[in-house]
């Protein structure tokens, strides 16, 4: 999984790289193993630091989140659980979607016999 962060007007440290790429490769792949790439882009709002998360599993996962007081760890800690949420729901979805199809073929195929 190749993860991309990138900063607009403030300088991001080495820690805070590592930091969310440890969190993201953890709540990624506790979900989709085999996901492509994930950016997330740091940038300054007056006296707030806005997160913004997208991933892309199949399909493209986006959060947002804003740390007051110039925090970015708190901006990213709010996408990081939004983005966490929406793969967890997607991986329900796909699992209900196909139990719901093997579930009505197997039920016609033993009843007919």
């Amino acid at each position: 999984m190749r993860i991309v962060i990138t900063g607009h007007r403030i300088a991001l440290a080495p820690a805070l790289k590592e930091h969310v790429e440890q969190a993201l490769a953890k709540a990624i792949g506790k979900y989709f193993a085999d996901s492509l790439e994930a950016h997330v882009t740091f940038s300054r709002e007056g006296a707030q630091v806005q997160a913004h998360v997208s991933v892309h599993v199949g399909h493209d996962i986006h959060a947002e989140g804003r740390g007051a007081g110039g925090d970015p760890l708190a901006g990213f800690a709010l996408a990081a659980e939004h983005v966490a949420k929406q793969l967890r729901r997607s991986k329900r979805r796909l699992r209900e979607h196909h139990r719901g199809e093997f579930g009505r073929a197997g039920a016609g195929a033993r009843s007919g016999a």
